[in-house]
């Protein structure tokens, strides 16, 4: 009896259904589906570093660097670390045809002014320190590509 009921209610379910064909299917045109990649994989490659430099900014710059840390600098690293989740959490909530050029403009600064700037001016911890560098040329790489 139970084994009917239940067969009765789930054809009943599937007599309301729209069938799959009717249903037109929402297709993202490329260049918009490039725009939304690259702000996807800014967000998780620099949401990965900003939580870092806000919740273990001493173990995260000891990585990269053999410097002694004070307070100014955790001050900072925490500092930076809430800007760049900030700056994540723009790309996710926004369209991405509007953050696109902002971001890619932002990333080679960045690129240029932090992990390059750190690998010739500042003896940074090798192989390690190339991690950082590659990862955020790769991603205004990606930008450049869907540009």
């Amino acid at each position: 009896m139970r084994a009917v009921l239940l067969s009765a209610l789930f054809a009943s379910v599937a007599a309301f259904a729209p069938p799959t064909a009717l249903v037109p299917r929402v297709v993202d045109a490329p260049l918009t589906k490039a725009l939304e990649t690259f702000a996807t994989t800014l967000v998780v490659s620099n949401g990965l570093f900003g939580l870092q430099f806000l919740l273990i900014p001493k173990f995260f710059i000891s990585q990269f660097f053999e410097k002694e840390l004070d307070a100014f600098h955790l001050f900072f690293a925490r500092f930076i670390g809430v800007l760049i989740l900030g700056q994540c959490a723009l790309l996710k909530v926004c369209p991405s045809e509007t953050t696109f050029l902002p971001a890619l403009i932002t990333q080679i600064a960045v690129g240029i002014m932090g992990p390059l700037k750190a690998q010739l001016t500042l003896d940074p911890k090798m192989p390690i320190h190339l991690f950082p560098v590659i990862t955020v040329f790769v991603c205004a790489g990606l930008g450049l590509l869907a540009f």
